[in-house]
């Protein structure tokens, strides 16, 4: 067991210095989440769907757009700032080490206060985001945050607001009914 707390050891201010906390999330990105949204997408009732590449990045990217490609809850940073997205450390630090970004498959609405697994309550956040700025609170709760930024309240409001319109969208429900068909007819 000697070592095992340091083996590897990097501080999160190297990681942070590694990493564009600005940077959109791209092709290597979505590949990291592939194989977890697989399983989510197989979980939830198409298992067909789960094994096409091509319909699971069409989804991944539905919901990246909303986000901007970047963590929910993202802000922009200049030299010296630091926001919320950044990755756990992982196994001997090999995220720390990472210059890009771990995205998790995150509830919008968690599992605890009711939420369901489904297309429309997926949402893409960093590690840090996710177990440490959401919590698994719900937004409405999550807003009411005192130690939470106005700006940061604002990009939360401002992507929910994007997700609303892309499930009330003819674009969505045009690819909820091919991936329906394609379940149904493969």
């Amino acid at each position: 067991m000697k070592g095992r707390f340091t083996h590897n050891k990097i501080t999160l201010k190297e990681h942070i210095d590694l990493l564009d906390q600005n940077e959109k999330a791209g092709i290597r990105a979505l590949k990291n989440l592939l194989y977890k949204m697989r399983y989510k997408l197989k979980d939830i009732g198409y298992p067909r769907v789960s094994e096409n590449d091509e319909l699971v990045y069409e989804y991944m990217n539905l919901i990246f757009e909303t986000q901007d490609y970047r963590c929910t809850h993202w802000l922009e940073v200049k030299d010296g700032e630091i926001n919320s997205s950044w990755n756990a450390p992982g196994s001997d630090y090999f995220k720390w080490r990472s210059k890009i970004l771990y995205y998790e498959i995150d509830h919008v609405y968690p599992c605890n206060a009711g939420g369901k697994d489904g297309l429309e309550n997926f949402q893409f956040l960093s590690a840090n985001a996710n177990r440490f700025v959401k919590c698994s609170m719900v937004y409405e709760d999550l807003l009411k945050r005192v130690d939470l930024s106005d700006r940061l309240k604002d990009r939360i409001r401002d992507v929910l607001a994007r997700r609303k319109a892309l499930f009330e969208s003819k674009k969505w429900k045009d690819f909820i009914k091919k991936i329906d068909d394609y379940e149904k007819n493969v």
